[in-house]
């Protein structure tokens, strides 16, 4: 799949601006996806019936993914 992305690409920095943009989309969505995971975040709580390990879990995807996009959040 990724190769038909490419394939009609002619330099390796116009393959690599089309990977960076397929997977992580404009600023604009870049941006869109770091707030919708930062309301999850700031909204974070355990779910009924969900186990620590679980809970743990959830909570790991969203720090991880925020990270991956350029936002970190420090233990304080």
């Amino acid at each position: 799949m990724e190769y038909n992305r490419i394939s009609a690409c002619t330099t390796a920095k116009e393959i690599w601006d089309r990977l960076i943009l397929t997977h992580e989309g404009t600023d604009q969505v870049k941006e869109t996806r770091i707030n919708l995971l930062v309301q999850q975040y700031e909204a974070f709580k355990m779910k009924p019936d969900e186990s620590i390990s679980e809970m743990y879990d959830r909570l790991n995807t969203i720090i991880n993914s925020l990270a991956l996009l350029g936002k970190n959040y420090t233990n304080a």
